[in-house]
């Protein structure tokens, strides 16, 4: 389903999975890259309906530590918790889901949406947009699975609608964000729910005027000529992205 904001891009086939403010109450959640833009709108927007703890992992302690404190004083202390760790390195990352499903006695949803847009440090977009992602994904199903003596879970995953209409001046990260789609597509099949009961839904959101956006058009300007970096498209401000996608999960299946 495609609106002009967002993109609901594949839930696990077959599988009505619709996640209800009733359904949020009492549950848990991971969300990577939280300490700000689209990453912060989704910690905020799950607590406002009835999360019952966020977990924020972020490489950056400074930007995390203050993000939770800000999360805890608008809904209590002890609804946020901050683990750093970087999303590229596996047993960092690891290390951060192993300690937030001991703090809050389980995992029920991961949103992998850590990301960078520097087209110039393109390896830097590979490691963080594919590999985090796909280890991301990948613990979330490893820690949600019901035959690992998990409760299930959802896990989603931020991608951008640059990976279906890529631009002129993105051209990594709308490569990177096109292979977030197909795991996505991959791993939500039936035949991979049925096994562990854990959903993929795959959430394509706009341009949206977040730091990554300034980090893609600073790789930009340094790629191509000045006149040219002018004629990139506009962006939304982050919490119009969070609020479009939050209401799109409760959609059903594709």
């Amino acid at each position: 389903m495609i609106t002009r904001n967002f993109v609901i891009l594949w839930v696990a086939l077959g599988i009505p999975i619709c996640v209800t403010p009733l359904e949020l109450n009492g549950k848990t959640a991971l969300v990577t890259g939280g300490s700000r833009g689209i990453g912060f709108g989704i910690a905020r927007d799950l607590l406002s309906n009835g999360v019952r703890g966020v977990t924020l992992v972020n490489v950056n302690i400074n930007k995390g530590q203050n993000a939770a404190k800000l999360l805890n004083e608008e809904f209590g202390y002890g609804k946020a918790i901050f683990i750093p760790a970087d999303v590229s390195d596996g047993d960092q990352l690891e290390s951060a889901f192993k300690i937030s499903a001991r703090h809050w006695n389980g995992l029920n949803f991961v949103i992998n949406n850590a990301g960078v847009g520097n087209e110039k440090n393109w390896k830097s977009a590979i490691d963080i947009n594919i590999v985090g992602t796909l280890q991301g994904t990948l613990l979330g199903i490893k820690y949600m699975s019901k035959n690992r003596g998990g409760q299930g879970g959802v896990v989603i995953n931020i991608s951008s609608t640059l990976a279906i209409e890529p631009v002129f001046n993105g051209p990594v990260y709308s490569a990177t964000k096109s292979f977030i789609n197909a795991l996505g597509r991959s791993l939500g099949h039936q035949v991979y729910y049925n096994y562990n009961q854990v959903g993929i839904i795959t959430i394509c959101p706009g341009l949206t005027n977040t730091e990554l956006k300034d980090s893609l058009q600073q790789g930009v300007s340094e790629m191509l000529h000045p006149n040219l970096v002018d004629e990139a498209p506009k962006y939304n401000p982050p919490h119009f992205s969070t609020r479009k996608n939050h209401n799109a999960v409760p959609l059903q299946e594709n």
